[in-house]
């Protein structure tokens, strides 16, 4: 196991898809911005509102909604303030850890986002203990009718001191009433990393994201394990993997690498090395899987492993997330989020739109695809069906405009009830039937 990596220059954290830095102003912006004329007609507005409005305003909502115009202005889809409670629930999954009842949420209306249904129960969890299902639908939490809310806000509500209890008022598919649940909250792990094994000795981990400060001695743990089971090569699945902690990034490349750069940083023009592996390493011959959702650390690690000829990269052309944002925590308890720099692979190539173009290409098909049809020129609430291949998989009725719109939703990916359990179908997965190939193939010329 290794434990030591080179940083060049500055420590950075990646927080989900962004890449974290923690930033201060040293520059006295509030003169400069009362300075400025279009400052101050924004204090003066603010002004207007609070003495003359009609009815009596938020103060917090109106100045958040200023920062989020201003941000919205740059149209840049990785600049963004992060409200106080969802900073506050963000900076608590970086430990690894959170105070709540053990179970995957997800949205229960996928078109919409509204309404929140479980996913699946973690064994050993108190809503395991208390008998939640997977397909339980959330009715209300603590009194809240939660019906039309969001998953995370279901989440906040449902999230709470380790020890409390939370009452839990629960629609289950079959069952005429509701059921209702007091369930006492506890500390769960945050598990981001599950394996398997495959057949002839090839080890399977999958990391689901980045953002976890545990992350590497997680991969470290099940790696071990996967050897002593007799695995003799590995497959590092990435599909899905959105990002998450740079440092966490640059010590799993680091656990393959015995030598080489991992990754650089430009800003305005300035390219410097930011780390650099270390002489000892796993060294089991080994494929990363990536799709088109791969993205920000994930593509950091194929990138390095590809471009160290560790490893080869199968799959999808990956989501090309190479910019990176600082991070400043702002006096409200909330975070801005904000472009600053970019991240290049050890040639020095930019991931900017571009992403980690794999050395085998292999479609992603262990779920089916989501298909968004929209159309016009029918005549008010007539019907419209999407058939493909002989098989309706959608239908709409057109509104008294004429225009109608189709979504038909891809499954809904499985969930192990065993935090750490891999759960694969080789026989439908291509990409991965390719990377078992490959590596039988390496091995067969050793």
């Amino acid at each position: 196991m290794k434990r030591r990596w080179y940083i060049a220059g500055l420590v950075v954290l990646v927080a989900a898809t962004v890449m974290v830095v923690n930033a201060q102003l040293s520059r006295d912006y509030a003169s400069e911005f009362l300075n400025n004329p279009t400052g101050r007609a924004l204090v003066q507005a603010f002004g207007a509102l609070k003495s003359g409005y009609l009815n009596d305003v938020d103060d917090d909502a109106l100045i958040q909604g200023a920062i989020k115009g201003m941000l919205e202005s740059l149209d840049d889809p990785y600049t963004s303030y992060l409200l106080p409670k969802d900073a506050a629930r963000d900076s608590q999954d970086l430990t690894g850890s959170f105070e709540g009842i053990g179970a995957v949420l997800t949205p229960h209306d996928r078109q919409s986002g509204k309404g929140v249904e479980i996913l699946t129960v973690y064994a050993g969890g108190p809503a395991s203990g208390a008998g939640l299902m997977r397909g339980d639908v959330f009715l209300e939490v603590e009194g809240v009718d939660v019906r039309e809310l969001t998953t995370s806000e279901v989440a906040d509500l449902v999230r709470g001191p380790k020890g409390t209890t939370v009452h839990l008022v629960m629609e289950r598919p079959g069952v005429q009433d509701p059921i209702a649940f007091d369930i006492q909250r506890s500390t769960i792990q945050i598990v981001d990393v599950s394996s398997t094994m495959l057949p002839n000795g090839v080890g399977y981990i999958a990391l689901a994201s980045f953002n976890n400060q545990r992350l590497h001695d997680q991969l470290v743990e099940h790696l071990d394990k996967l050897i002593l089971e007799g695995a003799k090569s590995l497959v590092l699945d990435l599909r899905d993997n959105s990002g998450g902690l740079l440092n966490q990034a640059i010590l799993i490349a680091d656990e393959f690498l015995s030598k080489g750069d991992i990754v650089f940083q430009r800003s305005r023009g300035v390219t410097q090395r930011i780390a650099s592996a270390d002489q000892h390493a796993y060294d089991l011959p080994m494929v990363v899987l990536v799709n088109e959702n791969s993205a920000s650390a994930s593509e950091i690690v194929a990138g390095a492993l590809q471009e160290n000829d560790r490893a080869l990269v199968v799959g999808e052309q990956t989501f090309g997330k190479g910019v990176a944002q600082s991070v400043l925590s702002l006096s409200d308890g909330g975070q801005l989020r904000y472009v600053s720099f970019e991240w290049l692979t050890p040639l020095r190539r930019s991931i900017a739109e571009k992403g980690i173009t794999p050395d085998v290409y292999a479609p992603d098909t262990r779920y089916p695809r989501t298909i968004s049809v929209d159309g016009q020129g029918l005549r008010d609430g007539q019907t419209v069906q999407l058939v493909v291949d002989g098989e309706v998989v959608g239908e709409a009725v057109s509104g008294d405009d004429g225009k109608f719109r189709i979504l038909a939703l891809g499954g809904v990916r499985e969930v192990s009830a065993v935090q750490g359990e891999a759960i694969v179908h080789l026989d439908t997965d291509t990409a991965l039937q390719t990377a078992v190939g490959a590596l039988e193939g390496e091995l067969s010329r050793r």
